[in-house]
């Protein structure tokens, strides 16, 4: 019977060692706050690097302790005063809340649409194997370079036209006149495109002559004025991805044409009609 007293008080005494040593350690306690040794460790760790090497110092964590006892002092003047109640502050905590909450929305759509694309890809449904990039590049062996400027009407995209005819510099007329503000701050130069890659309609760019002056060409965007910078045959190992790409998507385009059949769409706005 002693024996077994002495195992329960060792036992007693190894299970409330346990649980201290547990409990996160404290460095400091600023009123109702406190400090924890976990907390201090992940704000050191945001600490700028080049200031790295001294907070790690004796004197630097010292020295950047007090700083965060001096945050912790703020928040708790703050809620002395009263801050955390008013309603300035509730009014723009619900706006931060209502951020965060479109921010979660947004990260959970894209994750939801990489996980279904990767079962559709488990699926072979957006199987592309090295032959259909082959075909591919076979069809379509070039990469071409251009440069456009988006407008809202064809009259104005057709005086855009002749004023470059006339001699007026196709990039300075894109930086002031292009609807595109993407390309319009570099004089309307577009990426190095392939076919499949740009909108159906700049396709038309492929049968261009390098240096051609082409549109007004009608898009979902506008009117577009496109000019044809240059063109080449770029090696398939460089371009092997891009291609899978397309060819993805025109198979994911083909699966939803059947998918929509069961997801009925309607666009209510007049405007877009």
């Amino acid at each position: 019977m002693v024996m077994e007293r002495k195992l329960f008080f060792l036992f007693i005494i190894a299970f409330l060692s346990a649980c201290s040593r547990s409990q996160e350690a404290v460095v400091a306690r600023v009123g109702k706050a406190v400090i924890t040794e976990s907390e201090f460790q992940r704000k050191l760790v945001e600490v700028a690097p080049n200031y790295q090497n001294y907070v790690l110092t004796p004197l630097g964590r010292k020295q950047f302790l007090e700083v965060l006892i001096r945050e912790k002092l703020i928040l708790q003047a703050s809620h002395m005063d009263g801050v955390a109640a008013s309603p300035e502050f509730k009014d723009r905590i619900q706006t931060l809340r209502r951020e965060e909450e479109r921010k979660l929305a947004e990260a959970r759509d894209y994750l939801l649409t990489r996980l279904w694309m990767e079962k559709l890809r488990k699926r072979g449904i957006l199987k592309v194997t090295e032959e259909d990039i082959a075909d591919y590049f076979k069809k379509h062996p070039v990469e071409v370079r251009a440069r456009h400027i988006l407008l809202p009407t064809a009259e104005e995209a057709e005086t855009v036209v002749k004023r470059i005819r006339a001699g007026a510099s196709f990039a300075v007329l894109a930086a002031k006149e292009s609807l595109d503000a993407d390309t319009a701050e570099d004089g309307g130069k577009m990426r190095p495109a392939l076919f499949g890659e740009i909108v159906p309609e700049l396709e038309v760019v492929f049968k261009m002559q390098v240096g051609e002056l082409g549109g007004p060409v009608r898009s979902n965007l506008g009117y577009h004025v496109i000019l044809k910078e240059s063109q080449m045959r770029p090696a398939l190992e460089r371009v092997k991805d891009r291609i899978r790409n397309i060819l993805e998507k025109k198979k994911l385009d083909e699966h939803l044409k059947s998918v929509q059949s069961s997801i009925p769409v309607e666009v209510v706005d007049a405007q877009f009609k």
